[in-house]
Protein backbone atom coordinates (compact mmCIF):
# COMPACT_ATOMS: atom_id res chain seq x y z
CA UNK A 1 0.00 0.00 0.00
CA UNK A 2 1.62 3.78 -1.20
CA UNK A 3 0.06 6.84 -0.12
CA UNK A 4 1.57 10.29 -1.54
CA UNK A 5 1.32 13.35 0.63
CA UNK A 6 0.68 16.73 -1.22
CA UNK A 7 2.13 19.09 0.95
CA UNK A 8 3.73 16.90 3.15
CA UNK A 9 6.36 18.57 4.61
CA UNK A 10 3.16 20.40 6.66
CA UNK A 11 2.56 19.61 10.25
CA UNK A 12 -0.87 17.19 9.17
CA UNK A 13 1.35 16.04 5.84
CA UNK A 14 4.36 14.99 8.47
CA UNK A 15 2.13 13.45 11.07
CA UNK A 16 -0.07 11.33 8.85
CA UNK A 17 3.27 10.35 7.32
CA UNK A 18 4.70 9.25 10.51
CA UNK A 19 1.70 6.74 11.35
CA UNK A 20 1.15 5.28 7.93
CA UNK A 21 5.10 4.18 7.99
CA UNK A 22 5.22 2.67 11.39
CA UNK A 23 1.87 0.77 10.29
CA UNK A 24 4.12 -0.43 7.01
CA UNK A 25 2.18 2.05 4.38
CA UNK A 26 4.77 3.55 1.98
CA UNK A 27 4.40 6.95 1.24
CA UNK A 28 5.92 9.36 -1.28
CA UNK A 29 6.56 12.97 0.90
CA UNK A 30 5.35 15.97 -1.70
CA UNK A 31 6.83 19.37 -1.37
CA UNK A 32 6.47 22.37 -3.76
CA UNK A 33 10.45 22.02 -3.70
CA UNK A 34 11.62 18.20 -4.04
CA UNK A 35 14.68 19.34 -2.03
CA UNK A 36 12.73 20.07 0.94
CA UNK A 37 10.68 16.90 0.22
CA UNK A 38 13.49 14.91 0.54
CA UNK A 39 14.78 16.99 3.82
CA UNK A 40 11.72 15.86 5.31
CA UNK A 41 11.71 12.48 3.87
CA UNK A 42 15.38 12.26 5.71
CA UNK A 43 14.37 13.21 9.45
CA UNK A 44 11.52 11.18 9.00
CA UNK A 45 14.15 7.80 8.55
CA UNK A 46 16.28 9.00 11.15
CA UNK A 47 13.59 9.31 13.48
CA UNK A 48 11.68 5.98 12.26
CA UNK A 49 14.77 3.77 11.91
CA UNK A 50 12.73 0.70 12.42
CA UNK A 51 9.29 1.47 10.21
CA UNK A 52 7.62 -0.95 8.14
CA UNK A 53 7.30 1.40 5.52
CA UNK A 54 9.28 3.48 3.27
CA UNK A 55 9.34 7.46 2.63
CA UNK A 56 10.78 9.15 -0.34
CA UNK A 57 10.73 12.62 -1.14
CA UNK A 58 9.65 14.30 -3.62
CA UNK A 59 7.69 17.58 -5.24
CA UNK A 60 4.29 17.43 -5.22
CA UNK A 61 3.50 16.08 -8.59
CA UNK A 62 6.04 13.05 -7.64
CA UNK A 63 3.71 12.40 -5.03
CA UNK A 64 0.96 12.09 -7.42
CA UNK A 65 2.27 9.19 -8.63
CA UNK A 66 0.95 7.06 -5.42
CA UNK A 67 -2.44 4.85 -6.36
CA UNK A 68 -4.16 7.32 -3.10
CA UNK A 69 -2.91 11.26 -2.87
CA UNK A 70 -3.71 13.43 -0.09
CA UNK A 71 -4.12 17.03 -0.03
CA UNK A 72 -2.58 18.18 3.19
CA UNK A 73 -1.93 21.61 2.24
CA UNK A 74 -3.54 25.46 3.78
CA UNK A 75 -6.28 26.80 1.84
CA UNK A 76 -4.64 29.94 1.27
CA UNK A 77 -3.69 29.35 -2.07
CA UNK A 78 -5.01 25.97 -2.67
CA UNK A 79 -5.72 26.79 -6.55
CA UNK A 80 -2.10 27.22 -7.11
CA UNK A 81 -1.25 24.21 -6.26
CA UNK A 82 -3.57 22.15 -7.65
CA UNK A 83 -3.63 23.65 -11.15
CA UNK A 84 -0.15 21.96 -12.40
CA UNK A 85 -1.81 18.33 -10.82
CA UNK A 86 -5.11 17.79 -12.80
CA UNK A 87 -3.40 15.91 -15.31
CA UNK A 88 -1.17 13.57 -12.67
CA UNK A 89 -4.36 12.59 -10.69
CA UNK A 90 -6.12 11.52 -13.48
CA UNK A 91 -8.08 8.53 -12.66
CA UNK A 92 -6.52 8.45 -9.04
CA UNK A 93 -7.45 8.45 -5.30
CA UNK A 94 -7.66 11.78 -4.37
CA UNK A 95 -8.29 12.92 -0.39
CA UNK A 96 -9.22 16.50 0.39
CA UNK A 97 -7.91 17.40 3.84
CA UNK A 98 -8.16 20.66 3.39
CA UNK A 99 -10.44 23.43 5.69
CA UNK A 100 -11.02 26.66 4.81
CA UNK A 101 -9.62 27.94 8.04
CA UNK A 102 -8.68 31.97 8.61
CA UNK A 103 -7.69 33.29 11.43
CA UNK A 104 -7.94 37.30 13.04
CA UNK A 105 -7.76 38.51 16.51
CA UNK A 106 -10.96 36.13 17.95
CA UNK A 107 -9.33 32.92 16.29
CA UNK A 108 -9.84 30.62 13.68
CA UNK A 109 -12.92 30.46 11.44
CA UNK A 110 -14.38 29.53 8.05
CA UNK A 111 -13.80 31.25 4.91
CA UNK A 112 -16.95 30.68 2.72
CA UNK A 113 -16.50 28.38 -0.55
CA UNK A 114 -18.39 29.01 -3.72
CA UNK A 115 -18.83 25.27 -4.13
CA UNK A 116 -20.53 24.48 -0.88
CA UNK A 117 -17.10 22.46 0.77
CA UNK A 118 -13.15 22.88 -0.07
CA UNK A 119 -13.60 19.18 -1.23
CA UNK A 120 -16.25 20.20 -4.21
CA UNK A 121 -13.92 22.57 -5.13
CA UNK A 122 -11.47 20.18 -5.21
CA UNK A 123 -13.31 18.49 -7.34
CA UNK A 124 -13.94 21.01 -9.68
CA UNK A 125 -10.14 21.74 -10.20
CA UNK A 126 -9.44 18.35 -11.06
CA UNK A 127 -12.28 16.59 -12.30
CA UNK A 128 -10.32 13.30 -13.52
CA UNK A 129 -9.51 12.47 -9.68
CA UNK A 130 -11.63 10.18 -7.79
CA UNK A 131 -12.52 12.79 -5.69
CA UNK A 132 -13.01 12.00 -1.37
CA UNK A 133 -12.41 13.86 1.72
CA UNK A 134 -11.32 13.25 5.24
CA UNK A 135 -8.79 13.77 8.23
CA UNK A 136 -9.71 16.72 8.99
CA UNK A 137 -10.59 16.98 12.76
CA UNK A 138 -7.38 14.93 13.47
CA UNK A 139 -4.92 16.67 15.32
CA UNK A 140 -1.07 16.63 13.64
CA UNK A 141 -0.16 17.25 17.48
CA UNK A 142 -1.08 14.14 18.09
CA UNK A 143 -0.54 12.36 15.13
CA UNK A 144 2.98 12.84 16.28
CA UNK A 145 3.25 11.39 19.38
CA UNK A 146 3.56 7.45 17.92
CA UNK A 147 3.52 6.28 21.51
CA UNK A 148 -0.01 7.46 22.10
CA UNK A 149 -2.45 5.42 20.22
CA UNK A 150 -5.44 8.18 18.68
CA UNK A 151 -9.08 8.01 19.82
CA UNK A 152 -10.29 9.34 16.89
CA UNK A 153 -13.02 8.98 14.08
CA UNK A 154 -12.31 9.62 10.54
CA UNK A 155 -15.33 9.93 8.21
CA UNK A 156 -14.83 9.88 4.85
CA UNK A 157 -16.92 11.42 1.98
CA UNK A 158 -17.47 10.93 -1.54
CA UNK A 159 -19.64 9.86 -4.46
CA UNK A 160 -17.31 6.91 -5.80
CA UNK A 161 -17.98 4.39 -3.48
CA UNK A 162 -15.24 2.44 -4.12
CA UNK A 163 -12.30 5.14 -3.54
CA UNK A 164 -13.81 6.06 -0.07
CA UNK A 165 -14.15 2.41 0.94
CA UNK A 166 -10.08 2.28 -0.44
CA UNK A 167 -9.45 5.91 1.79
CA UNK A 168 -10.91 4.05 4.95
CA UNK A 169 -9.38 1.23 5.05
CA UNK A 170 -6.12 3.33 4.60
CA UNK A 171 -7.17 5.29 7.28
CA UNK A 172 -7.83 2.41 9.77
CA UNK A 173 -4.39 1.42 9.16
CA UNK A 174 -3.77 4.25 12.03
CA UNK A 175 -3.27 2.95 15.79
CA UNK A 176 -6.60 4.33 17.15
CA UNK A 177 -8.43 5.25 14.30
CA UNK A 178 -11.97 4.14 13.43
CA UNK A 179 -13.25 5.19 9.72
CA UNK A 180 -16.39 4.39 7.89
CA UNK A 181 -18.15 5.30 4.85
CA UNK A 182 -20.29 8.92 6.13
CA UNK A 183 -22.09 10.15 2.83
CA UNK A 184 -21.69 11.92 -0.65
CA UNK A 185 -18.72 14.42 -0.75
CA UNK A 186 -21.23 17.63 -0.62
CA UNK A 187 -21.21 16.50 2.92
CA UNK A 188 -17.78 17.43 3.99
CA UNK A 189 -18.83 20.85 4.50
CA UNK A 190 -20.27 20.74 8.40
CA UNK A 191 -16.28 18.94 9.10
CA UNK A 192 -14.54 21.59 7.13
CA UNK A 193 -16.33 23.69 9.31
CA UNK A 194 -16.02 21.89 12.69
CA UNK A 195 -12.44 22.04 12.76
CA UNK A 196 -12.35 25.95 13.32
CA UNK A 197 -14.26 24.56 16.79
CA UNK A 198 -11.69 21.76 17.38
CA UNK A 199 -8.85 24.28 16.90
CA UNK A 200 -10.71 26.80 19.65
CA UNK A 201 -11.39 23.81 21.51
CA UNK A 202 -8.09 22.88 21.54
CA UNK A 203 -6.18 26.66 22.16
CA UNK A 204 -8.66 27.38 25.51
CA UNK A 205 -8.42 24.12 27.31
CA UNK A 206 -5.11 23.01 26.19
CA UNK A 207 -5.68 20.00 24.63
CA UNK A 208 -5.80 18.17 21.26
CA UNK A 209 -8.94 16.89 21.04
CA UNK A 210 -10.64 14.71 17.87
CA UNK A 211 -13.90 13.38 16.49
CA UNK A 212 -15.36 10.55 18.43
CA UNK A 213 -19.14 9.53 17.66
CA UNK A 214 -21.02 7.37 20.21
CA UNK A 215 -22.88 4.48 19.72
CA UNK A 216 -21.63 4.10 16.05
CA UNK A 217 -20.03 0.05 15.26
CA UNK A 218 -18.91 1.21 11.23
CA UNK A 219 -20.17 -1.41 9.41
Amino acid sequence: MEVGIVGGTGALGRGLARRWLVAGVDVRLGSRDASRGQAAADELRAELPDAAGQVVGVDNLGACEAPVVVLAVPYEGLDAVLEPLAPAVEGRIVVSAVNPLAFDAHGPYNEPVAEGSVAQACAARLPGARMTAAFHSVSSTALKRLDTPLEDDVPVFGDDTEAVDAVATLANRIDGVRSYPAGALRLAAPLEGLTAVIIAVNKRHKAHVGLRLSRLTPR
